[in-house]
């Protein structure tokens, strides 16, 4: 009897240990594997980054280009409709807006509208294009930005207002997801990306209790929303991984 509990014990022990050693070759192939992700996204960065503001520069100017002098304010809102767009506003030579999309900005400098003052250096030729930094939509995971070009005859300044989510492949938004479950991405020790419940886009690390010393061991522990977590961490370039298992 005592032989029989003795072999039952380390059938168990056996197999807690190779448990442990599934978890850990685990943590190892998908951390291998989000490195790979996380090293691709950043040697494309910039060049994303290029083509993400080419796209919008080129809707700009397209909505530019279906703009005439004789444009109604009917034909404003069917401009923005066709290129999904959420405003529209066209100035002249001397920063007056001629037309718009939501009407009511007509007669209007530029200088008055807070939100489109930026774009008068445009108007004065101080720049060709301008595009402002994207601001992010919590309710929908969108970003909301605009643009602005000179009009086709080369006066006054066409400025597009928009939402996309096509920005969360530029700003890695969306590189945890690219990487699987559990995982969080952070670049100078804030939240880039993450799927571990809990963790957001822009949080600090203090939030699960870690450190930036922690994120130079090769292991370690968190909890986050209720759950616990034993985790590994690796760095690829400017991005540090931390790729982790419910305990």
């Amino acid at each position: 009897m005592k032989k029989a509990f003795t072999i039952a014990v380390a059938i168990i022990l056996i197999g807690a240990l190779l448990a442990g050693c599934n978890v850990s070759k685990g943590l190892s192939a998908n951390l291998e594997y989000a490195k790979g992700k996380v090293s691709d996204f950043a040697h494309y960065e910039r060049r994303n980054n290029a083509k993400f503001a080419d796209g919008i520069f080129n809707k700009a100017n397209l909505a530019a280009m279906m703009i005439t002098k004789d444009s109604t304010d009917e034909d404003y809102e069917k401009i923005a409709k066709n290129l999904s767009l959420d405003s529209l506003t066209v100035a002249d030579e001397t920063r007056t807006v001629v037309g718009s999309y939501p009407a009511g900005e007509k007669d209007k400098n530029l200088k008055d509208i807070e939100d489109k003052s930026v774009f008068a250096g445009i108007v004065r030729n101080i720049a060709d294009k301008q595009m402002t930094d994207p601001v992010y939509n919590a309710d929908d995971n969108t970003y909301s930005l605009m643009a602005g070009v000179k009009r086709t005859d080369g006066t006054g300044v066409v400025i597009i207002g928009l939402k996309t989510d096509e920005y969360a492949d530029v700003n890695g938004d969306n590189l945890a997801e690219k990487c699987g479950n559990n995982m969080i991405v952070v670049k100078d020790n804030a939240v880039v990306s993450s799927t571990v419940p809990g963790v957001v886009k822009a949080d600090a690390l203090d939030i699960i209790n870690l450190t930036a010393d922690d994120l130079k061991k090769e292991s370690i522990s968190f909890s986050s929303d209720g759950k616990s977590y034993t985790a590994k961490v690796a760095t690829e370039g400017d991005y540090t991984i931390i790729c982790a298992e419910p305990k």
